[in-house]
């Protein structure tokens, strides 16, 4: 069967309230291994990591087009001035659990992990195909 346009989604939303840390923004980035959709059976890679932005949030105008205010990829970032070619600008996920459970606290630590876990279930959930 061939491959229909119609099936191909991408959504996306620009955050413009985003959670800063250290003032820069940040992504994950997690990988999961899907070995069934029926039954859903999917393993997270426990190693992802999350990415930062060199430069410190700012929602002015004049920002808009500063890439290094508002991308986190490691292909944008290495150009700019503050970029550390050390660690990259990243953290891994550990990191950001226990700097997130010190700010937070452990109990909303624990449910943003739980929620993002069924993000990625449910994620996976729709891109599965119904038989009936």
């Amino acid at each position: 069967m061939g491959h229909n346009p119609k099936d191909t989604y991408v959504i996306s939303k620009y955050i413009d309230n985003p959670h800063l840390i250290g003032g820069k923004k940040y992504d994950l980035r997690l990988y999961v291994l899907v070995t069934s959709y029926r039954p859903l059976k999917a393993y997270i890679y426990q190693l992802g990591f999350c990415r930062f932005c060199t430069v410190k949030y700012n929602s002015a105008v004049s920002e808009l087009d500063n890439m290094f205010v508002h991308l986190t990829n490691v292909s944008i970032q290495k150009h700019g001035d503050s970029y550390n070619d050390k660690h990259g600008g990243k953290w891994p996920v550990n990191n950001l659990a226990m700097y997130l459970e010190h700010t937070h606290g452990k109990e909303t630590c624990d449910r943003l992990f739980d929620e993002i876990n069924w993000i990625i279930v449910h994620s996976f959930k729709s891109c599965s195909r119904c038989d009936g």
